[in-house]
């Protein structure tokens, strides 16, 4: 997520499902961004990048996961659908929305990122590219050839790999945005810069979200599940980092 010209945004979540779809998220975002600058250098690393997404897809059962999500967010609005304060048109547009991405993880075969993995020259990449230096031509000449061609050459086949992922992308991209938007923002504060509290009172909890001023001295460091959490600020000290001592305020979400 972007933080706003004014404070800086930072997002815990309270599963380990929630910490996949977040480092994707990120992931993804970074992809999208490496492949549309006309720099050779950026292309390597957006093909660095399509392997650490594909590690993190190695991590758990996603599809079916995302399934199970997906599905129980159709059942919550498809009973809004009887509230009089609901824009019809709206939640319609958005039911199909979420049957059409339901419908293309059905019907998807295989592991996610599987079909990638599968290409030649991504597969030829695997081990060299993520060695320290493991680009050079020396060591991998095919890509140096690849490297060598036009931006647009270079732009359109990293477009393509990224196919292959643009249905999770969307898929992810939905799933936070519903839960963040299940949570709004409060002014909190705590003592001696330490905030803890239970989540017994908040149905299925999915993320914290927390906001400080840009120009805050401290960091939050959080630790928690879906029971509990726990939010510890540092601070610069000179080199060192260490426990902020003082009462602090800031904004927090329980999405």
């Amino acid at each position: 997520m972007s933080d706003s010209g004014e404070s800086i945004l930072y997002e815990h979540p309270l599963s380990e499902q929630v910490r996949t779809y977040l480092r994707l998220e990120q992931l993804f975002s970074i992809q999208l961004h490496l492949r549309e600058q006309d720099s050779k250098m950026c292309h390597v690393a957006a093909l660095r990048n399509l392997w650490e997404i594909l590690d993190c897809l190695d991590r758990g059962d996603i599809k079916g996961e995302l399934i199970k999500e997906l599905e129980a967010q159709r059942l919550h609005f498809l009973q809004l659908k009887e509230s009089p304060y609901i824009d019809d048109l709206k939640l319609q547009r958005f039911l199909e929305q979420l049957e059409q991405l339901l419908t293309w993880l059905g019907r998807y075969q295989g592991k996610f990122g599987a079909k990638l993995r599968a290409d030649r020259f991504i597969d030829m990449l695997k081990n060299r590219i993520r060695m320290p230096g493991g680009t050079c031509s020396f060591d991998l000449p095919e890509l140096h050839q690849f490297l060598s061609k036009p931006f647009q050459y270079r732009q359109q086949s990293l477009s393509e790999w990224f196919t292959h992922l643009e249905g999770l992308a969307q898929c992810i991209k939905i799933l936070l945005r519903l839960f963040r938007e299940n949570g709004d923002f409060d002014k909190v504060t705590c003592h001696q810069g330490v905030y803890q509290s239970s989540l017994s009172n908040k149905n299925n909890p999915q993320l914290l979200r927390l906001r400080l001023p840009r120009d805050s001295e401290y960091f939050p460091e959080v630790s928690g599940s879906k029971h509990y959490f726990s939010i510890r600020f540092m601070e610069h000290v000179g080199d060192d980092v260490q426990p902020a001592a003082s009462d602090l305020s800031f904004e927090l979400a329980v999405c």
